[in-house]
């Protein structure tokens, strides 16, 4: 029923729900710092500032990191093309490479061979292929470069007002949210007795009970997986600067923040930490892509172990599923939705339904009954003439 309410308020009322939502998660998050100042003798309304303190600080730091990243972004249009420019030859020289291997290992591995003028046997022309494609490549990629840059050229104006007025919007979105994460966090104890209220008094434990086994599920997958960013960001930044990577800083950033959706942040992150290591040697970009390989495998047989141990249990691909779908029908909404729904799926399925008496009794096979002497003689004696 709340789905079906919220697909029908999705247009009206969208922002409204998002901040309310987006509010009510931060609130969630934070409450169990709020609780431990608590245990350490303090009232709520200064745990409360306390914690938002530190929040404030945290994102000043980030909004540091941020400006950081944003003037790296700039050297990294400047150094794209001197990477893509020492790329090309290297690739020619693989493919010619390629052309100068022996006759028969080429033809084993299925490549075309013909005699050349002179009498001596070569591939067909691999390598005028091979500068053909990398030509065509770099003519559209400059092709589009060149429409981006006329349509900027065009539409200055109108895409600065719409940037700024994005940016207002932004910013008055983040001044709601902190408003109404901070009334959660103050009132979170009052929200959670006022909702069991409107419960049937013969439900009241069976919800209380899914609620808080939901809630653990989604409260220590979400610090869990803010834990998991920096130490992946943290990861990404010492190996990319031992590879002496340009720009590792922002590389980092951005990859560690796609991480929050299990395995996308190697996947971000490789393509151009490999190509701006060419900037640098062959040997940087190849320590770039061992960096993000050695991370990934790290990620999955050490930091989510131990960080997610067994209180939440929700397979990366369970993640990612939730993920598309919450987008396709909510968008924003359904992103923020898609966790807890899966976690009180996953709870319901778990706790509820397969321990009921259905699923744990094994299945007995039937017995066919034992004929007793009467049945058998009344038998025999129907088959006489």
């Amino acid at each position: 029923m709340l789905i079906v309410v919220l697909w029908q308020l999705r247009h009206a009322y969208g922002f409204a729900l998002t901040v309310a939502l987006i509010g009510y998660i931060i609130a969630y998050i934070l409450n169990p710092l709020v609780g431990l100042l608590q245990r350490l003798r303090l009232g709520r309304p200064l745990a409360v500032v306390l914690v938002y303190l530190l929040l404030l600080q945290l994102f000043v730091v980030g909004s540091f990191l941020t400006g950081q990243v944003i003037a790296q972004m700039g050297e990294f249009a400047r150094l794209l093309p001197a990477a893509i420019n020492t790329l090309t030859p290297q690739l020619i020289d693989a493919i010619t490479w390629l052309q100068e291997l022996p006759t028969g290992l080429l033809e084993r591995l299925g490549a075309e061979v013909e005699p050349a003028e002179n009498g001596v046997e070569a591939v067909l022309p691999i390598i005028t292929v091979g500068q053909q494609m990398l030509a065509d490549f770099f003519a559209q990629a400059a092709t589009l470069l060149r429409e981006l840059l006329q349509r900027l050229l065009a539409e200055g104006g109108d895409l600065l007002f719409a940037g700024v007025a994005g940016v207002v919007a932004g910013g008055v979105a983040v001044v709601f949210i902190l408003l109404v994460s901070a009334y959660f966090l103050y009132d979170f104890p009052k929200f959670s007795a006022a909702f069991m209220r409107y419960v049937p008094v013969r439900w009241r434990p069976v919800t209380r009970d899914v609620l808080s086994k939901t809630g653990r599920v989604v409260g220590g997958f979400l610090r869990g997986q803010l834990l998991i960013v920096l130490l992946m960001g943290l990861t990404f930044y010492v190996g990319l600067s031992l590879a002496q990577v340009p720009l590792a800083l922002s590389i980092s950033f951005f990859a560690a923040l796609f991480n929050i959706v299990p395995y996308l942040g190697p996947i971000v992150g490789t393509v151009p930490a490999v190509l701006l290591g060419l900037t640098v040697s062959p040997w940087s970009a190849l320590g770039a892509l061992a960096v993000f390989v050695i991370a990934n495998q790290l990620d999955t047989h050490l930091y989510s172990p131990l960080v997610f141990g067994k209180t939440t249990n929700i397979h990366p691909v369970t993640v990612i599923i939730a993920i598309l779908v919450g987008v396709g029908l909510l968008g924003i909404l359904g992103v923020l939705l898609a966790i807890p729904l899966v976690a009180l799926a996953k709870v319901l399925l778990e706790e509820y339904l397969l321990k009921r008496p259905a699923y744990l009794e094994p299945v007995l096979p039937i017995e066919a009954p034992e004929a007793t002497p009467a049945q058998f003689d009344s038998g025999s004696e129907r088959h006489q003439p």
